[in-house]
């Protein structure tokens, strides 16, 4: 079975992911094979914090997936965890779609206590990605993804995600 699990920053995905790998499961996270890039040139660029919308709006963060094909085709079982502009290209990878949802309190929580990763920890950022929260879970249960609740302890969700693997 090939899982893929998306949310907005702060929602637990890479936690998620560092999790099942501990466990020995096949998981990764799309940040390590994704780039921002420059939607007209097509660019590679570094993202910046605080970036204006002007930017923001000029920029997606990208997925390589012919290196997420790859990815999958090395085990039957396997868990992808990542929220790429280009989410649409590659959902059919997969055979079951989760959305993590949380409250804007722990989302807020986690970006700000995170040591691993700096994105949202901008005022700007984290207004953005707050505001995107919940149009974007829409967005995905209409796309035909399950809800996940990030509020959840993580052993709970990494051992309802194993159950489905078996």
């Amino acid at each position: 079975m090939k899982i893929y699990i998306t949310g907005v920053a702060g929602t637990g995905k890479t936690s998620i992911a560092r999790a099942l790998k501990e466990k020995g499961i096949s998981a990764i996270d799309l940040d390590t094979i994704s780039h921002m890039e420059n939607k007209t040139t097509g660019e590679i660029v570094h993202w910046n914090p605080g970036a204006s919308d002007e930017w923001i709006q000029a920029h997606d963060w990208v997925c390589d997936i012919p290196k997420l094909k790859d990815f999958l085709s090395i085990s039957e079982n396997s868990v992808v965890v990542g929220h790429t502009a280009n989410q649409k290209d590659y959902l059919s990878l997969f055979d079951k779609i989760f959305v993590l949802s949380c409250r804007p309190e722990t989302i807020t929580q986690r970006i700000q206590n995170r040591t691993d990763n700096d994105f949202g920890k901008h005022p700007e950022d984290l207004a953005r990605i707050l505001n995107w929260n919940k149009e974007f879970t829409g967005w995905m249960l209409e796309l035909g993804a399950e809800v996940l609740d990030g509020e959840k302890p993580l052993n709970e969700i990494v051992k309802h995600l194993i159950s489905l693997l078996k």
